[in-house]
Order: structure tokens, then sequence, then C-alpha cells
């Protein structure tokens, strides 16, 4: 008889476990938020350490990477197991501060050896950052664990960073690894008790923006089995490009000076006794002569920190995202990447807004694409539109078949002269001659345009639209230029402005379309620049950053060609002469019909 007890007994209990089962929901093909997980107070945080098979600060150990993940109370109770949302960065455990002083002095003759900077030393802080909160409460209620990890030489994590090198790469590929029950994870940093993912699906995603974003890309360049999808936002795909434009040295925007090495005094955030050996080791014997203030080539350097040479192996759905208008990390780095995994066959969609660096895109984006890879929900996501573009002063996201547009044709515009520096742009083919203007590394964009600044710059202008002009693609422009010096910046910037516009009240954020630096050193190749010879001229062309957006009807086209950009270039004395032989100049706009 107690025998008979006990198993009605066991039996309600089972009952009850059964009932009391969580799992995620899905209504609409998206991740809902599911009560019982909705506990802040109830969610189980850890940090461990994962192994990796590399040493890349050289001390005879191999490099450990500082984890700590968030994930529901129902993952010991019940042994639930979840799919993980995934994010690396260089930034989770404090930086070296943003001040100027750490950065290159950018006034100085183009070609001479720049005059040496302080270093910036990154402060460690122990405190979860910011991000993983609101991750958190974005993610695990929809029936995610959440994880995290500092990338090598930062924070708690061993190693050293390289800033593109391959660490970085293997790094992330080790965490997904452990995640996926192949790699060890240690409760220590240097101890021997080992911990298992034993909540992981093995199906993991990773999103990220900008640095963070980057490193997605560079996980699934990896091709590390069970990442199988990615969210990157405003990533870097090319370091060379995001310190370099054709062959000059080019700064993001609004980080005038910075470079390769400085990044990296401002992310070293790892144990203070570890950063001189690593000082030496990478950002002195690698990172300063690599990156070539001097000439702004091209090299093996750079090279080995482009991603788009390392996707053979990427087997992760893309959902990239990015902003028309980030000068900081501009838009062909994202357009590069998604294009390339669109021809190789991957699932790939590009979200593009037309505001600045780092602004995400709709949750309910994210949500579908990580609930069909992840979760395994047959939502449809694959079959929405390639494309996903914000209009300018709109909120809401419209699809189009591609990017660029499918309706898109180049059209060329000619600069034609009326005065000395200031024409106009026709669709008819110039046959006139050519132009010289005078470089003056302290007048701004803005100022340029002004009249009392003519002999500083061209300046073309469009007739007035009659209808509205839709812009999707890359342009680029082709000049042949001349100076009077062995080396020379050349800028050139595309606007829009209003009918009567008051050249006093311009600002360049309302007017500005597009944006293009080239190096006339580099007219033969980004690898071989040469002294200019003076008087002779050269061909040069060059694209633009990828867009899409409507000039309105009323508006007109204007092109203006400088030299020295304040806001991005090198700075050297003024008094630098550039000519233009217009009739071998022009550019070609990709226009919607």
């Amino acid at each position: 008889m107690q025998n008979i007890y006990l198993l009605i007994i066991s039996s309600l209990l089972l009952s009850n476990l059964c009932a009391q089962q969580v799992n995620p929901i899905f209504k609409e093909g998206e991740s809902q938020i599911v009560p019982e997980f909705s506990k802040p107070s109830e969610w189980i945080k850890e940090e461990l350490w994962v192994q990796t098979n590399f040493d890349s600060d050289s001390n005879g150990k191999l490099d450990r990477m500082h984890v700590f993940l968030t994930r529901p109370l129902q993952t010991n109770t019940q042994r639930l197991k979840l799919p993980v949302i995934y994010t690396t960065s260089p930034y989770f455990a404090g930086t070296g501060g943003d001040s100027k002083s750490f950065y290159w002095d950018v006034k100085h003759e183009l070609g001479a050896i720049p005059p040496p900077h302080k270093h910036a030393v990154a402060k460690r802080k122990e405190n979860r950052p910011l991000e993983a909160y609101f991750q958190d409460l974005t993610w695990v209620k929809r029936g995610y664990i959440t994880v995290y990890s500092s990338s090598p030489g930062t924070g708690f994590s061993d190693g050293a960073p390289t800033i593109g090198g391959e660490n970085e790469k293997l790094a992330p590929a080790a965490v997904i690894d452990w995640l996926c029950g192949r790699a060890l994870g240690y409760t220590t940093r240097t101890g021997m008790d080992t911990v298992s993912a034993f909540w992981s699906t093995g199906k993991v995603g990773m999103m990220g923006t900008s640095y963070n974003g980057t490193l997605c890309l560079a996980a699934a360049c990896s091709g590390v089995k069970g990442l199988e999808a990615i969210i990157p936002n405003a990533p870097v795909s090319s370091w060379y490009l995001y310190y370099r434009s054709n062959g000059l040295v080019r700064s993001p925007g609004g980080y005038l000076g910075e470079d390769m090495d400085v990044l990296y005094d401002f992310v070293h955030s790892d144990d203070p006794e570890n950063r001189p050996n690593n000082d030496a080791l990478i950002r002195d014997k690698v990172l300063v002569p690599g990156q070539d203030r001097i000439t702004g080539d091209y090299n093996a350097f750079w090279a080995s920190r482009d991603y788009l040479t390392q996707m053979d192996s990427m087997k992760a759905a893309l959902f990239m995202c990015h902003g028309f208008e980030d000068w900081n990390v501009m838009a062909e780095q994202s357009f590069r990447f998604y294009d390339q995994a669109k021809k190789m066959g991957l699932p790939a969609k590009i979200y593009y807004n037309q505001l600045g660096h780092g602004y995400a895109p709709p949750i309910w984006m994210m949500n579908r694409w990580f609930t069909k890879y992840l979760h395994g929900i047959n939502n449809g996501v694959e079959n929405l539109a390639d494309a996903w573009i914000v209009p300018k002063g709109e909120k809401e996201a419209k699809p189009q078949s591609a990017f660029p547009n499918p309706q898109a044709k180049a059209v060329r515009f000619y600069p034609q002269t009326v005065k000395s520096s200031t024409g106009t742009l026709s669709t008819e083919k110039n046959t006139q001659g050519s132009i010289t203007f005078t470089d003056d590394a302290s007048l701004t964009s803005v100022e340029l345009i002004s009249s009392p600044k003519a002999e500083n710059r061209l300046l073309f202008w469009g007739e007035n639209l009659e209808k509205p002009l839709h812009l999707s693609g890359t342009g680029h422009i082709h000049l042949q230029v001349a100076c009077n010096k062995a080396a020379a910046n050349l800028s050139v910037y595309l606007i829009a402005v209003p009918k009567d516009f008051n050249p006093r009240k311009l600002n360049l954020k309302n007017i500005l379309v597009n944006r293009a630096w080239a190096d006339p050193q580099n007219h033969r190749s980004l690898e071989n620049g040469e002294p200019l010879n003076p008087g002779t001229f050269y061909d040069l062309t060059f694209n633009f950053q990828p867009d899409d957006q409507i000039i309105p009807a009323g508006h007109q086209l204007g092109l203006l060609i400088f030299s020295s950009d304040p806001d991005f270039t090198l700075q050297p004395q003024k008094g630098t002469q550039l000519t233009v032989n217009l009739g071998e100049t022009w550019i070609e706009l990709m226009a919607v019909q």
C-alpha cells in the first residue's frame, strides 16, 4: 500500500512539474516576452574564462577570454536549453579616454615624419557595462541567453589587442566553441576547475555596433560551427578604409588624428603588468610601422585586416545595418561586406537609415532574424525584401528589392566654368581648359562655398531641379589634376542647397550629400604612391560613399573640389596649388530613372 501512495505522490509531483514547464513563446514570427523569464532578480549571472588556441601576448600560455552571461532561472530548475545572443567587445571593461592630446598631430607637411604623440592609459573597470543591462532586458525576456566577452588584451581577458589581427577573429570563435561544447571554460582566469554551457542549444547569434559589430564579421569569417546569424551595426570591414581614403591619410569623422595605434591604446585595458610587453610586441612593432602614416599606401598589414578577403568560410546569415550619414565608420564598410555575402549565396539583408553612427534597426527586424535562425521558427524572414531604406526625413524603413535601387542608372555631369573658380554642372561635356586653386587647410567646407574664398576651391552648381532627384548607389568622380608640389590632399564634396540660399547661413549637415578623398600620388595604384611631378597632369577616379536619398525639387546640386579638409585630412601649410583640367573631369551619379 505504501508503494502505491509513493507512486501516486510521485506522479502528482511529476505532473505538477510538467505543468510548470516554461518555454519560449512565438507569435507572428517573433519571440515574445515570457513572464516567467522577465524577473531580473531571478536571472542567473555568471562569469568564466574560455581558453583559446593562441598565445597573442607571447607569454607561453594559451590566452583565456573573460566571459560573463545572463540566463533565465529555468535553465537551472528545468534544465531548459536556449539559444544564445553573443556580443564581444574591446570596450566592456574600460577605455583610455577621448582626449585629443593622445592623437597624432595632423598639422604637418605631407610625407613628413609626424611628431610623436602621448599614449593613453586605459582604466580597467569591474562593473558590467550598461550595454549588457539593456541587452539582458531585451533578449533574456524573449527566451535567449545573453553572453558577452572582452576581446584579447582588454578587461580581464588575456592576450593583446591587435586591431583587426587574427586573434580577434579566433577569440569569439573559441567562445562559440565553448557554447557548443567543443572548448574548455574555467571558473577562474588561471585555475583548472571547468564549467560547461549545459544550457546552450548550440545555436548562437551575434550582434554589436561599431567595433563590436566588426567583431561579428571577424567571428563569421572564422567559419565557426554554431554561429548561425549575425546583426552587425556600422561595422568596419576594412581597417584601411577606416583610416585611409584612396592612398590618403584620412581620419574617421570626429576623431582627427586617430590611427591604429591610438585605438590600441584606447582599448588596451587588461592587467597593467602585461601592458609594457604588449606595447612593445604589438603596438610598436606591428601597428605603428604597419599603419604607415607617411605614405598612406595599402600594404600587407592593411590587407591582413580586410575581412572581405576572409569570407570564404562564412556560413552565418547576415542582417547588415548602417547609417548613410555615418562619417565615422562610413557606409561603404557595410555595403561591400553585404554585397559579397549576397554573391556567395548567403542569406543577407541590409538596412540603411539616414542617421549617423550606431543607430540600430527596429527591434522587430532583429527579433525575426534571430527567431528564424536561432529558434528555428519558419517565419519567412528570408523572403522579406533584401534592402530596407529609411527615406530622408522619415522614421520607417521602406522595402526595396535591392540596394542600390535596380532602376538606378548612371548620369554623368561635367563642370563648366563661368568665373575663375565657380561654374556650372552640365550634362554636356566640357571643352574648356584648366583652373587653379590654392590649398588652405584652415578653411571649412562651408567657408569655401562663400565667394570670398573662391581662390581656395572650385565650385560648380547644377540647375534647380525641376523634379526630385533620387540617388541610389555609389557614384564616383574622375579628375585630371596637376600640382605645384610633390604631394597634395584632394577632397570632394557633393552638396544640395535650396533655391536662393544664403551662403552665410548654411549648415553643412543640412546640405551635405556625399564626400570623397584621394591622394594624387596614388594615381596608379593604392600600393605604390609616387611623388608628383610639378605641372604634370594625372588622372584619378575614385568613389563617393554608397547612398540612397532624394534631393527635393527646387534644390540644386553643387560640386565642391578643394585640397585639405580640416575635419579629416592632414593639414600642411597653406599655399599648395592644384590645377584641374575641366575637359577631363566629371562626376557620375546613380539616379533612379
